[in-house]
């Protein structure tokens, strides 16, 4: 075996192809000819030389980086305690309620089974304003049915008050679901205003015009990015 063939099969080889001889073949040659040895040394490090390169010197820029990113604004938290105080309460009173306490919310001359309707909607009410407190993100999907609720109501006992159907206590009794309502709708404003980090909300437009599939974010005329309008979840919330 020559070793102009040796050094055509050893370049295969290093390419990760399919030597024109067989392996024991090769091997028998190497070792035996120093040449071919040292020209398979001087053919791996040419190969690993064009694959890896060094990676390129950066300056750090953590201190530059972490300078010009403005702290983060503490979390107001007042409203949402206070949210959380009457929904304590409102919850308190269903209960109540429900053990047989006239709270001023019994259906007075009705059958039992609606009372316990009402006291049962109070602790509802209570504890989806209690999750509100805590989870400012859900007010946002209660308001649509406690405000609803509320302004029905409103429009209910003002026809009863008017018509002397009802007392002006028994509509007073229901200031503490109003208050509440009112505290939702103020946590969830202040939860829209919160500053949020631009991570899938905003992607770079891939051109002027461009329009991609549904839920994609298209670009302006300047080529823009604009806002989803539904955000993406986090790509962790994603199903496989």
């Amino acid at each position: 075996m020559n070793c102009s063939d040796s050094r055509e099969s050893l370049s295969a080889r290093i390419d990760g192809e399919e030597p024109a001889v067989a392996e024991d073949v090769l091997d028998r040659h190497l070792a035996g000819c120093p040449e071919c040895r040292a020209w398979q040394g001087r053919a791996t490090a040419l190969r690993r030389a064009a694959l890896v390169r060094e990676a390129p010197r950066v300056p750090d820029l953590t201190a530059r980086i972490l300078a010009e990113v403005p702290a983060p604004r503490p979390r107001p938290w007042r409203l949402r305690v206070a949210l959380g105080l009457v929904a304590l309460v409102q919850s308190g009173l269903g209960l109540a309620e429900l053990l047989g306490a006239d709270v001023g919310h019994a259906v007075h001359g009705g059958p039992a089974h609606l009372g316990n309707e009402s006291a049962a909607w109070n602790v509802a009410v209570g504890v989806g304003l209690l999750w509100a407190a805590l989870r400012p993100s859900a007010a946002a999907g209660l308001l649509p049915a406690l405000g609803g609720f509320v302004v029905l109501l409103g429009i209910v006992s003002g026809v009863d008050l008017s018509a002397g159907q009802v007392a002006v206590d028994r509509v007073a009794s229901h200031a503490l679901v109003v208050a509440g309502v009112a505290l939702l709708f103020a946590v969830r404003r202040q939860h829209s205003r919160q500053p949020a980090p631009p991570s899938a909300d905003r992607v770079p437009a891939p051109g002027a015009g461009w329009t991609g599939r549904s839920g994609d974010v298209a670009g302006d005329e300047q080529g823009q990015p604009q806002r989803r309008r539904f955000p993406q979840l986090p790509t962790g919330r994603r199903a496989a």
